[in-house]
């Protein structure tokens, strides 16, 4: 059904998909197994030659299915973004040594590590976020994906997806903000930006150098001590923490 109809506004039919699809496949698959069990118990009434046939095919197609669990997960296994990182159970472990490529500089993760690292431990609450905004399958919302911390924006094609029709929830203008905020040397639109989304902390990482020019990132400096201060500093990356009066004009 749900490869024809579609729910209305759904962006490229996903969470029609999803939604329905879970349920689907489960049924599927108990139904499938019970008629698994009933096709064997009633084959030996069958003639020779079509039991033969059918045990063939299904032999064919059940082994061809499992050719997934050697083929799909040993791929998966060799796919590392550091060979040399140690199988392990930490999520983050592979930051301590993977290298990550971005308009066209190199980015070491070991720093974002960290910085992120820093957060866990040391970050209370839920207080938001800002980190730079990266495309779709790129090194972005990294800091809001390891903490749980709410940013200004996350993963963009999901927030379409899941929140297109939220009123007042314009994922696009969001995107505009956080770049207009990393690249303005103007502190009235550095303001308003922090005051409009209750911005506390702010990362300025090697994604945030490789994205924005240099005269914008160059107030953060500039600003320490005034508008925020600098909590965390590891090689060529920093976390500020935002003033309270940071949001009030100089008027």
């Amino acid at each position: 059904m749900v490869e024809v109809v579609v729910l209305r506004g759904d962006i490229s039919r996903m969470n029609t998909v999803f939604k329905f699809y879970m349920q689907v496949w489960v049924l599927l698959g108990l139904g499938a197994s019970l008629a698994l069990a009933w096709t064997l118990s009633e084959m030996r009434a069958w003639l020779a030659g079509w039991r033969r046939l059918w045990q063939g095919l299904g032999f064919v197609l059940i082994s061809s299915a499992g050719l997934f669990m050697l083929l799909g997960v040993s791929a998966k296994i060799q796919d590392r973004m550091a060979q040399e990182a140690p199988r392990t159970l930490d999520g983050m472990h592979y930051m301590q040594s993977a290298l990550y490529y971005d308009r066209d500089q190199e980015l070491t993760l070991h720093q974002d590590y960290e910085a992120i690292r820093w957060m866990q431990e040391n970050v209370q609450g839920s207080p938001v976020i800002v980190e730079g905004h990266a495309g779709e399958y790129r090194w972005g919302s990294r800091y809001s994906i390891y903490t749980g911390l709410p940013s200004v924006i996350g993963w963009n094609w999901h927030q379409r997806q899941q929140r297109e029709f939220v009123p007042g929830n314009d994922v696009w203008a969001r995107v505009g903000d956080v770049q207009a905020f990393y690249e303005s040397s103007d502190l009235t639109v550095v303001r308003d930006f922090l005051n409009k989304y209750e911005v506390e902390y702010i990362v300025v990482g090697q994604m945030e150098q490789a994205y924005y020019p240099e005269e914008g990132l160059a107030k953060f400096a500039a600003q320490d001590g005034h508008l925020w201060d600098e909590v965390f500093h590891y090689e060529d990356t920093r976390i500020y923490r935002v003033r309270e009066q940071a949001a009030v004009s100089d008027g």
